[in-house]
């Protein structure tokens, strides 16, 4: 609704009544009709603003609590339990099940939430970063790779599907998706219903605690698409992403709140939590007729997931290997901004100046995520390099909103011997950035350093 028609309306209902209601008959219809457009803008504002990536984003140093909103709860348990437990563990364990706790206070079980939420994900992710591993220790030029103890088992099946040789040397997203399709799949399946919601936190499949869980256990009383809809309404921002079974259920919700609510099982204040309006349903359901965005998606989802188990090979120290599993993603889809960045990002330690080549032909759309996200990776090649006027440039450049998050260098951690990478806020970068810039100075007007 344009402001101006709100406020034609404003200056009707302001006439009326210093007119004594005349203009409307004594039945204050005026009012209503602008009180009615008021309360419309009102939910439409709530409702552009939600963000779940930032619900999780701005409590993701905290354990939680009673207090965080269902989102923040959802993604916490969804987002820590998609990554491995291999960084601070226990940390991550007890933040999963005291979020999947707060969860159960809410009427959504753990069960419902682990086994039928969050299952299809976990299962592509496990299986996507095992085939990254698999196929990264069957490459020729590289030495054996060195595999995290958490999905040694989860590669040694398949090691297991002979079948699968035949396809070594397809993109490990291919491998998954082909082993997932076979025997893994029915064992990935079958893991994800009866293995202890422990086991299930810590991707353990060897030897794991086997639970019996009725099928009534693990979906709420409208079924499987119900919590489906609640989990995608709770941690994707973007309605595009949802499963066409969400958006109907999401329009009923909005014809009928109570009635829906009841059917689906949900408490009705949960899912009043967030706001979503008809007009957002029927633009995500015409993009899926008409537009067909769902590709996009997938592709958007399939780089994420690719970038992140390149990452876990970095956070290794794994950097030749890498390197060239980035540039098979990069040749396969040589248009795809998401595999080009992540094999400039590869890049960036071991030959800066090639990465910041690769980088500066990106041309993303001035103020976007991937603008900015660029510009972090040019400071980092400069940062590399000791150019610290180049790399406060490249920061200066940076203009999009700082809670996005995404895998970076750590910027202080470029300047020893041992560099990492971390996934954070882009805010938080330039805070670390500050900090390595401060050094650098220090160095530069100090003594000569043996790293100039």
């Amino acid at each position: 609704m344009s402001d101006s028609y709100l406020a034609t309306l404003e200056r009707l209902a302001e006439q009326c009544d210093s007119g004594g209601h005349q203009l409307c008959l004594q039945t204050f219809e005026c009012r209503v009709a602008l009180d009615g457009r008021v309360a419309a803008k009102s939910s439409s504002e709530m409702a552009a603003k939600f963000d779940a990536g930032r619900e999780r984003l701005k409590l993701q140093f905290e354990q939680p609590s009673e207090a965080w909103t269902t989102s923040a709860l959802l993604r916490t348990a969804r987002d820590l339990l998609l990554t491995p437990p291999t960084s601070n563990p226990w940390w991550r364990s007890i933040s999963i099940t005291t979020a999947l706790a707060r969860l159960g206070e809410r009427g959504l079980s753990a069960d419902v939430v682990v086994r039928t939420g969050f299952a299809r994900d976990l299962i592509k992710v496990i299986v996507r970063d095992a085939a990254m591993f698999w196929s990264a220790s069957r490459l020729e030029y590289v030495n054996e790779v060195e595999i995290p103890d958490v999905l040694a088992p989860w590669v040694a099946l398949l090691q297991a599907d002979t079948s699968l040789v035949v396809h070594k040397n397809e993109l490990p997203p291919h491998i998954a998706s082909v082993a997932l399709a076979r025997d893994l799949g029915g064992l990935a399946e079958q893991w994800i219903r009866s293995a202890a919601i422990g086991h299930i936190v810590g991707w353990r499949v060897e030897d794991y605690l086997r639970v019996e869980r009725a099928p009534r256990d693990v979906v709420l009383k409208g079924g499987k698409d119900v919590m489906l809809w609640v989990t995608e309404r709770f941690t994707l921002t973007y309605l595009p992403e949802w499963r066409a079974s969400s958006l109907q259920w999401e329009q009923m919700f909005i014809a009928d709140p109570s009635e829906t609510a009841n059917s689906a099982g949900v408490p009705l204040p949960l899912l009043q939590e967030r706001m979503v309006t008809t007009e957002m349903v029927n633009n995500a359901l015409r993009a899926k007729l008409i537009d067909r965005v769902d590709e996009e998606f997938e592709q958007r989802a399939l780089g994420d997931s690719s970038i992140a188990a390149l990452a876990r090979l970095l956070e290794a120290g794994q950097y030749d290997t890498a390197l060239h599993m980035a540039q098979k993603f990069h040749e396969a889809l040589p248009q795809t901004m998401h595999f080009a960045m992540a094999y400039a990002f590869c890049l960036i330690i071991i030959d800066p100046a090639r990465a910041r080549s690769t980088l500066e032909t990106f041309q993303p759309s001035v103020g976007s995520v991937n603008a900015a996200i660029r510009d972090v990776n040019l400071a980092a090649c400069a940062l590399i390099e000791r150019d610290l006027p180049s790399a406060r440039k490249h920061v200066a450049s940076i203009t999009t909103e700082t809670d996005d998050a995404a895998w970076f260098w750590d910027p202080v951690s470029l300047l020893s011997t041992d560099p990492h990478v971390r996934y954070c806020p882009i805010g938080e970068w330039l805070e670390q950035f500050a900090e390595a810039a401060m050094m650098l100075t220090q160095r530069t007007d100090g003594a000569p350093s043996s790293e100039s």
